[in-house]
C-alpha cells in the first residue's frame, strides 16, 4: 500500500543539506522498473514547472503531513515539484529557465538559472546541479518512508530542468525523460544510462549543445560520436525535420572566426533557433503529446510543424525501442572515466 502523507522533515533551502543518506545504485541495488511513465507523462510534469497551478494530467502532489514536496531555492535557480501518477509512480521534475509563468510571481530564481545556464555553457557544473541531487535525494528518502520503490521514482524536466534531471540520473541511477538537455562534463557517474533519455530537437542550440551530437560545432564541444568532453548522460532521441540540423550548423559556422561582427551574428541566430526549436510546444508537436497543463504564452509558439513521431504513449523502453527502429537513436553513455 502507498501512502504519501507521513511525519517526515522538510527539505530547506539553507539547511545545508537533509538528514536523509545520499542514495545511489551502490547503495540501493537500483533495478529499472519494467514499466515508466509515458512520455506524455513525463512531458506535462516537465511543462508544468513553466505554469501558474500547472498540474499534469491525470497527477496529483506527493505530499507529506499533507503539503506537497516541492522545492525552490532562490539563490541558485532549482525549483522542483514531485507528482504521483496513477500508476502509483513518482515524478520529480525541474523547472526551466526563467519559470515561465512563474517568473511574474518570483523573478528571483530567474536570474540565477540565468546564471546556471552560463556555468553549463562554460562547462562546469553550477551549484544548482547539486542542489537538484540533495533534493532528488532527499526525494527518494521520503519515498521509500511511503512504500515506494527507487524503481518506481523519476525524474524529468525542460532546458535547464531537463539538465538537472539528466545531472541526477547520472550520478543516482533514477531513469527519466530530459528535454532539450545539453551535454554534461565528462565524470564519474552512476549507472549506465540505459533508463534515461535525452529527447532533442534538430535545430535546437539547447539540446545540441554537446560533443555526441554534430550539428553545432564550432559553437558547441568538438564531436566525437558517442562521447567527446561534454557527451549527453543516457540515450539521445532526435526529432523534428534533420533539414533544420543543417540550418543550425550554417547559424554557428563562423563562431570563432575573430571577427567581432560574426560572432554577433551567430549569438543572433542561437537566439532565433532557441525560440524556433526549443520550446515545450514544439517537442509536443514532435512527439505527438497533447499537453496537460498548457499554456499558449508557453506553448503556443515555435515551430510546430515538423514530420510527428508519435510516441506519446510510450514507456521509456518503448521511446527508446521506437527511436532505434526509427533510425533516430543515438546510444547511451555512461559517463565512465
Amino acid at each position: 500500500m502507498f501512502s504519501d502523507d507521513i511525519p517526515v522533515p522538510r527539505h530547506d533551502a539553507g539547511a545545508g543539506g537533509s538528514a536523509v543518506a545520499a542514495i545511489t545504485p551502490a547503495t540501493l541495488g537500483l533495478v529499472a522498473a519494467p514499466v515508466t511513465p509515458t512520455v506524455t507523462q513525463f512531458l506535462n510534469a516537465a511543462n508544468a514547472e513553466y505554469i501558474i497551478g500547472g498540474v499534469p494530467a491525470g497527477m496529483h502532489p506527493f505530499t507529506v503531513l499533507g503539503f506537497p514536496v516541492s522545492y525552490t531555492n532562490d539563490l541558485d535557480g532549482v525549483s522542483a515539484q514531485v507528482w504521483v501518477t496513477p500508476q502509483h509512480q513518482i515524478i520529480i521534475a525541474y523547472q526551466g529557465t526563467t519559470g515561465g509563468e512563474n517568473i511574474a510571481i518570483n523573478p528571483l530564481p530567474a536570474a540565477a538559472q540565468i546564471i546556471a545556464d552560463i556555468g553549463v555553457y562554460a562547462g562546469v557544473t553550477p551549484p544548482a546541479e547539486i542542489d537538484s541531487l540533495n533534493f532528488a535525494n532527499f526525494v527518494v528518502g521520503l519515498a521509500h518512508a511511503a512504500g515506494y520503490s527507487t524503481s518506481n521514482i523519476f525524474v524529468t524536466g525542460h532546458s535547464l530542468g531537463g539538465i538537472e534531471a539528466e545531472y541526477v540520473a547520472s550520478k543516482t541511477g533514477l531513469a527519466g525523460i530530459g528535454f532539450e538537455s545539453t551535454g554534461l562534463p565528462r565524470y564519474a557517474g552512476e549507472g549506465g544510462g540505459s533508463n534515461f533519455v535525452n529527447v532533442v530537437t534538430y535545430g535546437d542550440p539547447v539540446g545540441n549543445y554537446s560533443s555526441d551530437i554534430k550539428g553545432e560545432q564550432p559553437f558547441a564541444a568538438p564531436y566525437v560520436p558517442g562521447g567527446g568532453n561534454l557527451p549527453h548522460y543516457g540515450n539521445i532521441v532526435l526529432v523534428g525535420n534533420p533539414a533544420d540540423q543543417t540550418t543550425l550548423s550554417h547559424d554557428v559556422a563562423k563562431w570563432g572566426d575573430g571577427n567581432p561582427a560574426d560572432q554577433v551574428g551567430v549569438l543572433a541566430n542561437l537566439v532565433g533557433l532557441l525560440t524556433d526549436f526549443h520550446l515545450p510546444g514544439t517537442q509536443a508537436h514532435d512527439l505527438g503529446v497533447t499537453l496537460n497543463p498548457y499554456a499558449s504564452i508557453i506553448d503556443g509558439g515555435g515551430v510546430q510543424n515538423s514530420p510527428v513521431f508519435n510516441v506519446a504513449n510510450d514507456t521509456i523502453p518503448q521511446l527508446i525501442s521506437a527511436a532505434g527502429s526509427h533510425g533516430s537513436l543515438l546510444p547511451g553513455v555512461a559517463h565512465a572515466v
